[in-house]
């Protein structure tokens, strides 16, 4: 029984890590085949033959290159990466709230607190 569970942890660890790893080509043309599966908008972080990558959202993509628009602090021309210097491809997702989204929670959780408090208030008085 605990050998199966072992064996069984193990299958599905070593699945999870195959799933989270970053897409890997050999061909230029297997990139081209994956950023056609991509909308524009799409999140990635793309690494290059030379050593270097860009973390960005993707602009365009046509048969020569794949055009990303980098994450900086201070904003820079989008990037037009041919698909022969391409390493890997990272897709990010998006998890969580949104900030503005969290701002509505604390907001809420406020309210309720006011609220709650001025019913125990109330409750206290009438008694």
């Amino acid at each position: 029984m605990m050998v199966m569970r072992a064996l069984r942890r193990t299958t599905i660890a070593i699945m999870v890590l195959a799933l989270a790893a970053p897409a890997r080509a050999e061909q230029p043309r297997d990139w081209q085949r994956l950023a056609a599966t991509l909308q524009p908008g799409t999140r990635l972080e793309v690494h290059l033959t030379d050593g270097t990558h860009v973390d960005g959202t993707l602009v365009i993509q046509d048969a020569e290159v794949l055009v990303v628009n980098p994450r900086t602090r201070i904003p820079v021309a989008p990037w037009r990466i041919a698909y022969a210097e391409i390493q890997s491809i990272d897709v990010k997702h998006r998890e969580g709230l949104s900030p503005g989204a969290k701002v509505l929670v604390g907001i809420g959780a406020g309210a309720a607190a006011v609220f709650v408090g001025l019913l125990i208030a109330v409750a206290a008085i009438s008694d």
